[in-house]
């Protein structure tokens, strides 16, 4: 199994740090809301957020970490990609998901929470042990050409089209990035300035269900990820660099279905004890834009991966390891059906395990 990885402790490190991406992953898109209630009352949580009844995260942001689910299911695809098809060249894939996970591990460090403290270090600990796994797998890989063609280019090296798509995507999703690191309490509505609008100003301390600052904080770090893919894409050119372009693709894709049929649904929260318990409306003063914008963002990485197949995107594209018989099976079956799938995965969890 995962034969065209040679290293069998960089296949050990990868598989395990799946493992963690993939628990975290399932336990915000399937069961967040129950997750910041610590599994209090009747519901179910693999991992509850180990908060108190009067400890300020309790019953908060569930639907922000439902996002950061999905945003995790894609970065944790690139192990998968790696491992079956082998580490060559996959620096692309590598090098923004530790940046990613580094930044995750800051925000999550106490001394970076500002003045909201999680409940416990738990998920620090969890990207810890990740981020280790993760990083020993990328030095082990070197002997394997992990490193092939690694390059930090300045110039554009995109030429038609694909090119433009891919500028206002990462400006886009470096704006987001930049305002949920540093003007987060702003945004959650806790007070203080913001570069996008978020909630209304002093929301934060009268809803009991508003999104902590430091949640945005860790969507930002996984958009870290992201834009850095979209910045290797743009900077070093399509051809042969269909890893890093499908799992932009994939996770983009992600992220965007997630928010849209996520604001959508719109399922209350339930607080099953203290003084704030009861069934509170979530504030949906955000959902429009948000929709909005990840919907855009996900047609220009799709417009932005249909016309870099014409700059060579898919050169070198193997399946298990091996060239697929046809190049248009990824973007005209693979990506839709896998779509579909999650799409499915996303129904499931707003209208049935999500619902309190």
């Amino acid at each position: 199994m995962f034969d065209n990885i040679k290293s069998m402790p960089a296949k050990v490190c990868l598989s395990l740090s799946f493992v963690i991406g993939f628990l975290y992953s399932i336990n915000f898109l399937f069961f967040s809301s129950c997750s910041v209630v610590n599994g209090d009352g009747d519901c179910t949580a693999l991992i509850p957020n180990g908060a108190a009844v009067d400890h300020e995260s309790y019953g908060r942001g569930a639907g922000t970490l439902y996002v950061a689910g999905a945003l995790m299911a894609g970065v944790i695809m690139g192990n998968l990609l790696i491992l079956n098809e082998g580490a060559k060249g996959k620096w692309t894939i590598m090098i923004p998901t530790i940046a990613g996970f580094t930044c995750l591990a800051i925000v999550l460090a106490p001394p970076f929470q500002g003045d909201y403290e999680s409940a416990n270090n738990n998920p620090l600990y969890a990207t810890i042990a990740a981020l280790g796994l993760y990083t020993a797998a990328y030095v082990m890989l070197k002997e394997e050409g992990v490193d092939e063609g690694l390059a930090f280019n300045m110039g554009i090296k995109l030429n038609n089209e694909a090119k433009y798509a891919v500028i206002i995507s990462s400006i886009i999703g470096t704006l987001y990035t930049v305002n949920h690191f540093f003007f987060a309490d702003g945004y959650a509505g806790a007070g203080g300035s913001t570069l996008i609008p978020g909630f209304e100003e002093g929301t934060y301390w009268t809803d009991p269900i508003a999104t902590t600052p430091v949640a945005y904080r860790v969507l930002a770090s996984f958009f870290v990820t992201y834009v850095s893919m979209g910045l290797i894409l743009l900077t070093n050119g399509a051809k042969g660099n269909w890893p890093a372009a499908h799992i932009l693709l994939f996770g983009i894709t992600f992220f965007a279905l997630s928010v849209i049929l996520g604001n959508i649904a719109v399922n209350d929260q339930v607080i099953p004890e203290g003084e704030n318990a009861g069934t509170w409306e979530i504030d949906t003063s955000t959902a429009t834009s948000n929709i909005v914008v990840s919907g855009f963002v996900m047609l220009l990485n799709i417009f932005a991966y249909y016309k870099m197949r014409e700059e060579g995107v898919e050169e070198g594209m193997t399946f298990a390891g091996k060239a697929p018989e046809n190049n248009d099976d990824f973007f005209f079956k693979m990506y839709p059906a896998v779509t579909a799938g999650f799409v499915v995965l996303l129904l499931i969890a707003n209208y049935v395990t999500q619902p309190l």
